[in-house]
């Protein structure tokens, strides 16, 4: 946070901070996939498809304690076997992970009032992220599937 404080001014723009963001959520992601491969090599089992969850908030305490507005922080992620709800939290993150080492981007839930933005520009934007989230705010992102491990509901 302190390298972040000594780099932020009021001036900096998002754009400034999405390049080290986005190195740390490479790096948070594949630290993540390792340590999960680690622990089911070191307990004897596997796992054919879990999830990691990565929430991405503003430290608000950086403005007050150190004077600078824009730090984000990566909350820690969390490997699960269950799916979690996009509908859950705002600025959250969501990847699977299949057979130990492969990984994707399921989706990305920003704030309301980002989403309405995306939504009223969609032409500024990735279409597929878009399409993602006009289906998140129809609440037809999610299907039972989704939910289910080994056939049952958990």
């Amino acid at each position: 946070m302190k390298d972040a404080a000594s780099l932020t001014d009021d001036s900096m723009e998002v754009g400034d901070l999405l390049p080290d963001l986005m190195n740390k959520l490479k790096n948070a992601i594949e630290e993540c996939v390792q340590k999960q491969y680690e622990m089911c090599e070191e307990k004897g089992f596997t796992l054919p498809k879990y999830y990691i969850h990565i929430f991405i908030t503003k430290e608000e305490h950086a403005a007050k304690i150190y004077g600078a507005p824009n730090v984000l922080r990566i909350r820690k992620p969390h490997c699960r076997v269950t799916r979690p709800s996009p509908y859950q939290e705002e600025d959250h993150y969501l990847w699977s992970v299949t057979n130990m080492n492969e990984i994707k981007f399921e989706w990305c839930i920003p704030k309301k009032e980002v989403i309405g933005y995306i939504l009223a520009n969609p032409h500024e934007f990735d279409a597929n992220y878009v399409k993602m989230l006009q289906m998140y705010t129809d609440d037809k992102l999610d299907k039972i599937d989704d939910y289910l491990v080994d056939g049952k509901l958990v």
